[in-house]
């Protein structure tokens, strides 16, 4: 977590309890810790970018040893988000993981890829599409990247990304928000998925947000 957090609209910072979020990412380092998991923290300074840099899933797809950096569509061409990015890589390196990184444009039309629009349930990999997120280039670079999974894109009509609906606890569980956009997006993933024996939890958007 950084030290402190900036934020581009005023509206934005009266949203984000930053204390509140420091603790669920102590109990979530603590947790992760206490199963043996490896946590690997990434430098934080008082000039990151702001609300981004909470999350490190918008820098890459990771998926069984290839991550897939993304190309997000606000703020991928500041010194701080590359400088992120070029650290994230360092360690995936020394990891020995593939690092891909998703092309600028596909058949002359531009990327956009984030990476909380990106759900792997280890079964198969649902791509959220949006207006102000990741678009259909975006989805087809992750198709590209993990071609021996199935991937489906969500179209979603608010401006939340797929993260902020659903998410995957642990094998075969999807937790699923309550609200009306979250129980449309469930639709298209009984539609469309793959493999059809997902079982469902269904949360409020705090815990939601919190699981995020």
């Amino acid at each position: 977590m950084p030290p402190s957090l900036k934020f581009e609209e005023k509206k934005a910072k009266s949203k984000v309890d930053f204390q509140l979020a420091t603790r669920q990412y102590q109990e979530l380092t603590e947790t992760l810790t206490e199963a043996g998991i490896e946590v690997i923290e990434l430098t934080t300074t008082d000039n990151e970018p702001p609300v981004q840099s909470l999350f490190v899933d918008d820098l890459a797809v990771a998926v069984n040893g290839t991550a897939l950096l993304t190309r997000p569509k606000s703020n991928n061409k500041k010194t701080n988000v590359i400088s992120k990015t070029n650290e994230f890589v360092t360690v995936l390196n020394s990891l020995a993981w593939q690092v891909v990184e998703a092309p600028m444009q596909i058949h002359g039309r531009p990327v956009i890829l984030e990476g909380s629009d990106v759900v792997f349930t280890e079964r198969e990999i649902f791509v959220g599409i949006r207006k102000n997120g990741t678009n259909t280039e975006g989805a087809l670079v992750v198709a590209k990247t993990f071609a021996d999974y199935s991937v489906i894109p969500i179209p979603i009509a608010g401006t939340k990304p797929l993260k902020a609906h659903i998410s995957v606890p642990t094998n075969e569980i999807l937790a699923v928000g309550r609200d009306k956009e979250s129980q449309n997006i469930l639709k298209c993933i009984e539609r469309d998925a793959t493999f059809f024996f997902y079982f469902y939890l269904f949360i409020t958007s705090k815990e939601m947000q919190a699981n995020h």
